[in-house]
């Protein structure tokens, strides 16, 4: 995501010239990657710097190391190492669990005296429901899946779990909550040597190569409290994770301000503008210091028969 924000900044069209990219101020801008998850610890973060244009991208190159990084909250301080191995990655000294609804700031101080800081407050608790599979008309419910909770990583064998494809419509259904400003989806195809549920035949075996087995949707409100996950955002068999996320402010503005970037299918209720600039909510830099509630559910696709 990140990448991808930082290579669209300055929100050009396709057909400029790529030396117009980039203002000049903002080459060796830093740039902070960092997702903070309630219920799970402090997460390591990445720190580098914008390239020029004209330069080869790598995050070797990229990287800032030497850098002075806290992340503070009311009730903990944790300050952050670089990494011997990987340059530019920083982890915690301790990483106590990420609180819902709490207020945490990030501080980094680079070697050359810059000073980057951001704030992002933690959404609620966030739970589905229920994870259901409707008739193909979506008004009647076939059958409730079984959850991480009840199964653990058996719940992708559940009889309850098995789906075939394009057969019936899947929902997650949840409580809207006023504190998050708006949902994302991701879809996880887990199983990296299964084969396609998916034959269309105006494709060539080439085009085939382009498939992810990772896609997201773009920043929604579920505004009827109903999710549905799209079967043509599945292209393989076998084993899927979906999680649900629900966002801080500071990922949803730069979702939603990103060209491009607010996600790979669509879910319904999207929510954005056009703006000539990406929304970083990062003072001293660029990037993504946000956070999130999630859930998630996992299945197994069943070719069709």
């Amino acid at each position: 995501m990140i990448v991808l924000a930082v290579s669209v900044m300055a929100a050009c069209s396709t057909d400029r010239d790529p030396s117009e990219l980039f203002a000049p101020a903002d080459v060796g801008r830093v740039v902070v990657d960092a997702v903070l998850i309630v219920d799970e610890p402090l997460p390591g973060l990445f720190l580098s710097r914008t390239l020029s244009p004209g330069e080869p991208y790598t995050r070797e190159r990229a990287a800032l190391s030497d850098a002075s990084v806290s992340i503070t909250s009311s009730t903990s301080s944790s300050v952050y190492r670089e990494s011997p191995t990987v340059p530019g990655f920083y982890t915690p000294a301790i990483a106590s669990l990420v609180l819902p609804q709490e207020e945490y700031a990030l501080t980094v101080v680079t070697a050359e005296g810059e000073r980057v800081t951001a704030v992002t407050r933690t959404p609620p608790p966030f739970s589905v429901n229920d994870w259901v599979l409707l008739d193909d008309r979506g008004e009647t419910i076939r059958r409730s899946l079984r959850t991480f909770d009840e199964l653990g990583d058996s719940v992708y064998y559940a009889p309850e779990n098995q789906l075939v494809y394009s057969d019936g419509l899947f929902e997650a259904r949840i409580t809207l909550n006023a504190a998050v400003p708006a949902y994302q989806v991701g879809l996880f195809s887990l199983d990296l040597d299964s084969d396609f549920v998916i034959d269309p035949e105006f494709l060539e075996d080439e085009d085939f190569e382009e498939f992810d087995r990772s896609v997201s949707s773009p920043a929604f409100t579920a505004t009827d409290g109903r999710v549905r996950l799209p079967w043509f955002a599945i292209y393989f068999q076998e084993r899927y994770k979906t999680k649900i996320y629900a966002l801080d402010q500071n990922w949803y503005d730069l979702i939603r301000s990103t060209p491009e970037g607010g996600g790979g299918f669509g879910i319904g209720g999207e929510i954005g503008d056009n703006f000539e600039r990406p929304i970083f909510n990062i003072h001293g830099g660029i990037g993504l210091f946000g956070s999130a509630s999630v859930d998630s559910v996992g299945f197994f696709v069943l070719p069709r028969p």
